[in-house]
């Protein structure tokens, strides 16, 4: 029993090891999916702001530089979209990897539980006949 116990204690780290390594991917794509925002935001911004034109090619500037932002801001837009697909992605696996982890865990603490259990009786049983030795020298005195 003791083997079962430390192969799951081994299958329990590595479980562990998953959990941390998919809450880390977790934290990385959060952090993504927040620069899109704040890239989408300051766009928007920069999008509102107007200059004074007073010549054509001014003019033709500004029509060219806004429809670059908007072309940035699509595109920004898109990678927010894919970000936040794959945050939920990996979200979802971090919740099965968590599950896989409690399962183990309980396993784990189930066979301990039972060793403990199977070690005790042992004990009892050697205090028992301990007792016993101790009752038959009394009676041959």
């Amino acid at each position: 029993m003791k083997e079962q116990i430390d192969v799951l204690a081994r299958l329990a780290r590595l479980r562990n090891n998953k959990v941390q390594e998919m809450l880390g991917r977790v934290n990385y794509q959060q952090g993504l999916c927040q620069r899109y925002r704040n890239n989408i935001a300051g766009l928007t911004r920069l999008c509102t702001i107007t200059a004074p034109m007073t010549t054509p090619l001014q003019r033709d500037n500004q029509q060219k530089y806004k429809a670059t932002l908007h072309k940035m801001l699509e595109l920004q837009r898109r990678e927010l979209t894919l970000a936040e697909e794959n945050l939920a992605r990996i979200q979802s696996e971090l919740l099965a990897a968590m599950r896989g982890e409690k399962v183990i865990s309980h396993v784990l603490e189930a066979k301990m539980a039972q060793w403990q259990q199977a070690l005790a009786q042992q004990e009892q049983k050697i205090q028992d006949g301990l007792a016993a030795q101790t009752w038959w020298r009394a009676q041959g005195v």
